[in-house]
């Protein structure tokens, strides 16, 4: 829990003016409002931004601790950007960034990076994590001891994070369903996802069938199969629904192995067309779609929440005010290959 003025003066059913006097010592309180209001402040170790900041003097600049997770160099370069742009071209000139960049995908990779930066005096983290019952108390037990975390693209949705910014990734499973819904009625659908214990892989497939379906209503069929983020997954997939499956018009790639889908289909070569609509803007997707291949990119920007989440992690620890919002959206993009 933050504790700011406004929680002071709700707390002793005063005004946050009222807290503001007393904190700074000023005249026109009544003794025993402000014994009550300096008993809260003492007992929750409350300070103001300017106190912290004296406070903060000779301690060098605030540490936030980015985890990277263990994508595509594609991703993570993106992401990587992001924090240049944070830090070189956004004045967070008290702000040190940390990062470490994941060699897989399992939960004892996240605690030991998330030791590591532990032992470094983090002040802030930002993660892109499985939304998991483990990985939820990790992040309560670093908010417990005092440094707050912000989620980034991949949402921990029953932790204590302070913020999460990133794609709407209902809306962006929903989008997809629109593009793809022209080619495939009364015919079959494919669902490729990653690993749904990403909140981003779950919530677009979710988007994807709720709007498939008031489309169609039950007048298409969908399977879906998950690959976690393989490529050979991928393949074996979509190369046996497409071989088995005469029906199939359409496939919704919802994660990031496009290019096991597209060699699937190279090597399948079916006799009708397949659409196929997938996220993000990489190099493969893009060759893809200028050679027809691939139809519609549901796109996002990886660098700018990365650089949303550092000066939103940023500005909390220098003024120890929470985030007028819980949740930050970036901006979806819709690219066809006139777009390029």
């Amino acid at each position: 829990m933050k504790v700011t003025a406004q929680w002071i003066a709700e707390q002793c059913g005063v005004s946050r003016g009222t807290v503001d006097r007393v904190v700074n010592g000023r005249p026109n309180v009544a003794p025993e409002v402000r014994e009550r209001v300096q008993k809260i402040i003492s007992e929750y170790g409350y300070k103001t931004p300017s106190q912290r900041q004296a406070a903060r003097a000779g301690h060098g600049a605030f540490r936030i601790g980015v985890i990277l997770p263990s994508w595509d160099a594609f991703f993570i370069r993106r992401m990587r950007e992001g924090i240049r742009v944070a830090v070189h071209n956004r004045g967070l000139n008290d702000v040190n960034v940390l990062v470490e960049e994941l060699k897989n995908r399992s939960h004892r990779a996240y605690f030991e990076a998330i030791g590591r930066m532990e032992e470094r005096g983090i002040d802030g983290l930002i993660v892109t994590a499985p939304d998991t019952v483990a990985m939820s108390e990790e992040i309560d037990r670093l908010v417990a001891i005092g440094i707050p975390v912000v989620t980034c693209d991949s949402d921990v949705r029953q932790s204590r994070r302070l913020y999460h910014i990133g794609q709407n990734m209902v809306k962006s499973g929903r989008i997809a369903a629109g593009l793809l819904a022209p080619y495939v009625e009364g015919q079959d659908v494919l669902v490729v996802t990653g690993n749904r214990e990403f909140t981003a892989h779950g919530l677009r497939v979710r988007g994807f069938l709720d709007r498939l379906h008031e489309i169609f209503d039950d007048n298409v069929n969908v399977n879906v199969i998950e690959s976690v983020e393989q490529y050979e997954l991928t393949y074996d997939g979509v190369l046996q629904q497409v071989r088995q499956n005469p029906r199939l018009r359409g496939i919704y790639m919802a994660n990031e192995s496009v290019r096991g889908c597209m060699d699937a289909l190279e090597r399948a070569k079916p006799n009708r067309r397949i659409h196929v609509v997938c996220h993000d803007l990489t190099p493969h997707a893009r060759q893809y779609l200028e050679d027809g291949r691939l139809d519609f990119i549901v796109d996002q920007d990886f660098s700018a929440q990365t650089t949303r989440a550092i000066e939103v992690l940023a500005h909390t620890l220098r003024t120890g005010e929470s985030p007028r919002q819980s949740i930050e959206y970036i901006h979806t993009s819709i690219i066809t290959r006139e777009l390029l």
